[in-house]
Formats: structure tokens, sequence, C-alpha cells
């Protein structure tokens, strides 16, 4: 390849110190000769991150209001500031692995029906119940070939982003990859994950305890009805209601566990929860 394009490399963080330096430090490792712009776009750190992205000579933008934090909103301030023909996005934990920017490229430049591009995911030894989980499950989240969308980020063509107006949905606070592909899959592109390494995840130390209490705090779990909500009305709603159907379903569950105590029938109570206790056992046991 001759006439190399540019890549603009967005990368969301939210006080992520401790990573940040060797997720810079991986983009401009391993972009070879690719002419790029590396983003960061900061949802107002309370730690060094910005201070960590600026002495590394980075674009660093941010959120001027604490309340507009959320998932959907960090790359979205990224590509207002993007250029180019490429969009990479990272989180500030990752770190971009070798060989795939040059076949991400190489993909979408032989398939124009492809809007993005992403690779396997590689996730470090975890110690909570989440992520333990979350790696059990990694051939599922993260599954090869065509997808509906590209979990964890990707390699993007700008120009279908552009035709959409908008990357990802500043309103959600989880689910924006999936609104994503929603809307580029309505626009007649298409997604890919290779079968090539993307990007190497360090998760979060905190007990799964306190991590459930950093995704209330942050409205994650609010986030199935917002993707409702917002596709309420739109082509967008049945894809919607398809991606968050195990998360109805656990609600209606639990509606349903939640009746059986004003029954105040023993019988009746221990039967709706046996569902419940036979999950947390199954779990349990494929975790140790």
């Amino acid at each position: 390849m001759t006439n190399f394009p540019f890549i603009s490399v967005i990368i969301k963080t939210y006080n992520e110190e401790a990573g940040l330096a060797k997720t810079i430090s991986s983009i401009q490792q391993h972009m070879g000769e690719y002419p790029h712009k590396i983003i960061v776009a900061d949802s107002l750190s309370t730690d060094r991150t910005q201070t960590i992205a600026s002495e590394m000579e980075v674009t660093v933008v941010s959120l001027t209001n604490a309340q507009d934090r959320c998932c959907g909103v960090g790359h979205q301030l990224g590509y207002l500031h993007s250029e180019g023909d490429f969009l990479l996005l990272l989180d500030g934990d990752m770190e971009l692995e070798p060989d795939f920017i040059e076949q991400g490229i190489s993909f979408l430049m032989s398939h124009p029906d492809y809007a993005g591009v992403a690779g396997v995911v590689e996730m470090d030894d975890v110690d909570s119940y989440e992520f333990k989980s979350r790696k059990q499950r990694i051939d599922q989240i993260y599954p090869l070939g065509d997808c509906s969308h590209l979990g964890g980020g990707g390699l993007y063509r700008k120009s279908a982003i552009d035709k959409l107006g908008y990357l990802t949905n500043r309103n959600l606070h989880a689910y924006e990859e999936s609104e994503l592909g929603m809307r580029l899959s309505l626009a007649g592109y298409k997604l890919h994950r290779l079968n090539v390494p993307y990007f190497f995840h360090t998760s979060y130390t905190m007990s799964s305890l306190a991590l459930m209490k950093h995704r209330w705090k942050g409205g994650y779990l609010f986030a199935s009805g917002e993707l409702l909500k917002g596709s309420f009305g739109t082509p967008l709603f049945k894809k919607a209601l398809n991606t968050i159907k195990n998360e109805a379903i656990f609600t209606l569950y639990l509606m349903m566990l939640f009746g059986s105590f004003f029954t105040l029938d023993p019988a009746i109570i221990v039967f709706s929860a046996l569902p419940l206790f036979a999950f947390i056992a199954l779990k349990t046991i494929k975790n140790n």
C-alpha cells in the first residue's frame, strides 16, 4: 500500500491513570506508517488521566459537565474532533496488539460494504466474579466473523459514520456499540471480527460488590431502559428489544419472585426461588 489512509484513534477515559500510558504507547508502537491522530476523550477524570495524556503530547478533549458522563459520550466526543479516513476506538485500559491495524485496514479497503472490523480480545487473569464470567464467555461476547456489533470498540470507516450523523449515542450508559451496529445495519453496512488479536484488556481490580456499586452509581443498570426508550417508535426498536431480551426475561422473573412473597405460601415462594438458587449454584461451581 503506497497511499496510507489517515486514522483518528479515539480513547475514551475516566480515571484511567493506571493504564493510559500503556494504551497510548501501544498505539504509537503499532500504528506503523499510517498517519494518525490520537484523541483522548475524557469524562472529567479526577486523577492524573488528562495530565498523562498531555505529557504524551496527544490531543485531549474533555466534558465540561460531570452530569454528562456515560459510556456513549466518550467516543462521540472524540469523533467530533476526528479527521481522516478511519476511526479506531479504544478504552484507556486497553493495549493495541501488533498487526491489527494493517490487517483491519486491508479488510476494509477490500470490502467496501463493511463499515467496521475488530479482532480477538485478550484478557488478563481476573479475580472478580463478573470478569471471570466474561472471560468464560469471551467467544460469545466477541464472536468471530460477521456480527451485529463490535463489542470493545473497533476500526470504523469514517465515511460510514459520517452518513449516520453521529458515532455513539451520548445518552446511553451501556449498549452504545450495539446501538451503533443497529444503525449501521439499517444503513446497509456490515461488521466483521477477524481472527487477529485486537487489544489486551486489563480488568478492574475492585471486588464484585464494589464493581456492582460502581455500576449502579454510573447508571449502567438503567441502560436497557435507555436503549428501548431511545429506539421506541423507530426501526431500531425490534433490534433493541432483541438485544436486551435476556435482561427483560430476568426482570420479569424477579417481578414474579417478588410477587410470590405476597402469597405468604412457603411452597410457592421456595418454588419461585429455585431457578435463582440453581443459577447461583451453577455459576459458583463454574467459576471455582
